[in-house]
């Protein structure tokens, strides 16, 4: 226990002292507590509320009936209007106050009333229950905020360690016994208890002009584009899979009909069970786009306990792009699916895509900056492929002449215009 063993155990004591106040708590009460909830459903200080609880065990039936009510939100409430919220209130105020019995149906009486209040106080009122979960809904990355402020692809260990990744398309694999082999080279074990922490995250960070390739501990194999970072365990464990995305990623997840994979951007979560899908979700980018190849996903919106979220389910050869701005998501066939996985090949085949979004995915691709005229319109669609193992300059030569554009380069900047036809020279 270190030097100060007497230390460790007084601070114990006095997390326990300061959670007595939870004992005089309802379960209403206990659901708009935030240390509380974050416990309920993310498992923040799990070892301290175990101990809590096997200090007072007669708090175990509280935290039972908020699980019921958790789960009860989670599986029959995700549609609910507010106006609907008010009527099933109102219709239980009337029940309550016409019948005052006392019968075998009171406990779900009870749990429905309970599922009332937390579903109105989180719709309606509790600010700072909803601030919490704002805040706490998306991953924290430790990693900075903008893949292109490196040049370095680094991975971070969950203990704190970062490893340079130093190849331009690294290679990471998990192996079963919690080890890291990067580049089929370097092995790292995370099996060690200095190293191991299930609780916390590894992250991947993959700056502008660089890829990743990615075998997690379950199987599931996911190829990583420029300008991206995920977080991902060391291994799953629990009832679901889940890794979180900034950026572009292609994933061929491992089937596990039990235990769903769960890809979370900032605004989306993606649940699968075994399939291969495409998602881009750059923080820069107004939309962000899932493409289907196989199997079968749901696309959510990612929010409070997920209520008021809306849910698309895709089929192979379908697209959903959800838009940060509208918050809506639309679903459209998309025939030409294996072009959205192209770039883990160097390539980039696109078809009535808009030059200003082959813009984009180039500045990451190959770390330019794009400056366009300001008459230039860079909404007009176009089609072609291009080679991404070419050099840039090749590659911008190629885009010209598919878009009728002209260019110039200067240092790390690439200036485009429209380009000027022959007749309007000779005018």
């Amino acid at each position: 226990m270190g030097m100060f063993p007497f230390l460790k155990l007084y601070t114990l004591q006095a997390i326990l002292i300061l959670k007595t106040k939870y004992l005089s708590l309802t379960p209403e009460e206990l659901l708009q507590d935030s240390n509380f909830v974050a416990w309920m459903i993310r498992g923040q200080d799990q070892k301290e509320w175990e101990e809590f609880i096997q200090t007072h065990p007669e708090f175990r039936s509280k935290v039972t009936k908020v699980k019921k009510i958790l789960e009860l939100l989670d599986e029959r409430s995700v549609n609910l209007s507010e106006t609907e919220l008010l009527r099933i209130w109102k219709n239980i105020d009337k029940y309550d106050d016409q019948n005052k019995i006392r019968s075998k149906r009171r406990g779900l009486y009870i749990l429905v009333r309970y599922a009332a209040v937390f579903l109105l106080v989180m719709s309606l009122g509790s600010v700072g229950i909803w601030i919490f979960y704002q805040n706490q809904k998306s991953y924290v990355y430790t990693s900075p905020k903008d893949p292109a402020a490196s040049g370095q692809s680094r991975l971070l260990l969950s203990n704190g360690t970062t490893i340079d990744l130093e190849n331009k398309d690294s290679k990471i694999a998990m192996n079963a016994d919690q080890k890291i082999v990067i580049d089929n080279e370097k092995v790292i074990d995370l099996s060690q208890a200095a190293l191991a922490d299930e609780s916390k995250m590894n992250e991947v960070v993959i700056p502008f002009g660089k890829k990743s390739q990615l075998i997690l501990g379950d199987g599931t194999k996911v190829w990583l584009n420029a300008g991206s970072r995920m977080a991902f365990p060391t291994k799953f464990t629990g009832k679901k899979r889940e890794v979180f995305l900034d950026g572009e990623a292609y994933f061929e997840v491992a089937h596990n009909q039990k235990i769903p994979f769960l890809v979370n951007t900032n605004e989306l979560s993606v649940k699968v069970l075994g399939t291969r899908f495409n998602i881009s979700a750059y923080e820069t980018d107004r939309l962000t786009e899932t493409v289907l190849l196989e199997g079968r996903v749901s696309v959510s919106e990612r929010s409070v306990l997920g209520l008021l979220r809306s849910e698309k389910i895709l089929s192979p050869n379908q697209k959903a792009s959800y838009d940060h701005k509208d918050r809506s998501i639309t679903v459209i066939n998309e025939p030409d699916v294996e072009f959205s996985i192209a770039w883990t090949e160097g390539w980039f085949k696109f078809s009535q895509q808009s030059l200003e979004g082959v813009i984009n995915k180039l500045q990451r691709y190959y770390n330019v900056q794009f400056v366009c005229d300001a008459e230039f319109s860079k909404s007009d669609l176009i089609t072609g492929k291009l080679d991404l193992k070419e050099s840039v300059d090749q590659v911008m030569t190629v885009l010209a002449d598919v878009a009728s554009i002209q260019y110039r380069v200067s240092g790390n900047k690439i200036y485009i215009n429209k380009k000027i036809s022959e007749l309007q020279m000779r005018k």
